[in-house]
């Protein structure tokens, strides 16, 4: 049952085989002079049914077109008309089952991690590839990074060497859970600005950190991308969501 769920265009194969399996009976038990045109026939009717089922027609009334053409040459061939018909019909389950097997090919899972849109298939290439993503930020053509595994993101805006604002959260839908890595100790309440590209926002310095704390904060992010428990360097709340810095 759920093979045949699976692969639902089995059925019209079947019955495709069957009926041109009844006509080649005819052609070879029934004795005839037309055996060459017959087979000509049923392989031209097969062809224009599978293709006609598959891929149908530019217009709806081509497809009244294109039956009123089949029974004018399945009349105009007299005898070996059954070839035409047997064929056609054939053709016709071919070309359901056709397009039954493009709609159900297997799709390729999504791949575990993201980091700035692009899928990554093990922790170690996500990493490395992240890794190269943070020390290419510049503030300008890069002023960006994002990783994602689940619903679990990772943001890093600005640029080495101008400072970074890190952002993470367990749940990216819930805006309610995100976090920002605080510097830690007392930190003057000065404000820089941050570049992220065309985008611009004056942040807390005790929120602009430099590459190494966002590396650490990172690699703990690849440990545990679900987790909610982030540590005392982290600070959740309004400030957190209003803080992040979204591409324009």
């Amino acid at each position: 049952m759920a093979e045949s769920r699976r692969r639902p265009w089995k059925g019209s194969l079947i019955f495709s085989g069957v009926v041109l399996l009844a006509t080649i009976s005819v052609m070879v038990f029934v004795p005839n002079e037309q055996l060459v045109l017959e087979i000509s026939v049923l392989l031209a009717g097969l062809a224009v049914g599978a293709l006609f089922l598959r891929f149908g027609v530019p217009r709806p009334w081509m497809g009244s077109i294109v039956l009123i053409l089949f029974v004018v040459v399945w009349f105009a061939l007299g005898a070996a008309g059954y070839a035409w018909f047997g064929g056609f019909l054939a053709g016709t389950y071919v070309g359901v089952a056709w397009g039954r097997a493009s709609k159900n090919r297997t799709v390729k899972p999504a791949a575990p991690w993201t980091v700035d849109g692009q899928g990554f298939g093990t922790l170690a290439e996500a990493r490395r590839a992240a890794g190269e993503a943070l020390h290419a930020l510049d503030g300008k053509k890069r002023g960006r990074l994002f990783v994602e595994h689940g619903a679990a993101r990772f943001e890093v805006a600005g640029g080495v060497g101008l400072g970074l604002v890190c952002h993470r959260s367990a749940n990216a839908a819930d805006e309610g859970s995100w976090a920002v890595m605080v510097r830690p100790g007392q930190v003057s309440d000065e404000s820089v600005e941050i570049q992220m590209g065309k985008t611009k926002g004056l942040m807390p310095l005790r929120l602009v950190h430099d590459p190494a704390p966002v590396e650490a904060a990172l690699a703990d992010f690849f440990e545990s991308p679900r987790s909610s428990s982030y540590g005392p360097e982290w600070m959740t709340g309004p400030e957190a969501e209003a803080t992040r810095l979204t591409a324009s």
